[in-house]
């Protein structure tokens, strides 16, 4: 048995017609998920669908350059490869 992270998708209801879904950290004891991070996730949605959409939005941040904040929080900028 052992303690470990990863990310799962919850799905929490919040009225009897409201559900949200977000990818969230959760943590196990003993390999049985015992607690989770909510409302600090990157990725969430209203449905199964809407989350793996907001996924595969989040997919496509990197196919472009990285971007680099200039100055204090002033403009950005792309940073060359060679520059990672």
């Amino acid at each position: 048995m052992k303690n470990c992270w990863n990310y799962r998708v919850i799905k929490k209801k919040w009225s009897e017609e409201l559900y949200s879904y977000e990818v969230c950290e959760v943590y196990y004891e003993n390999d049985r998920p015992t607690s989770w991070i909510w409302g600090k996730n990157v990725l969430s949605g209203g449905n199964e669908e809407d989350l793996k959409s907001n996924l595969n939005f989040v997919l496509k941040a990197f196919e472009k350059p990285v971007l680099e904040i200039i100055g204090d929080d002033e403009s950005l900028r792309e940073v060359k490869s060679d520059e990672d």
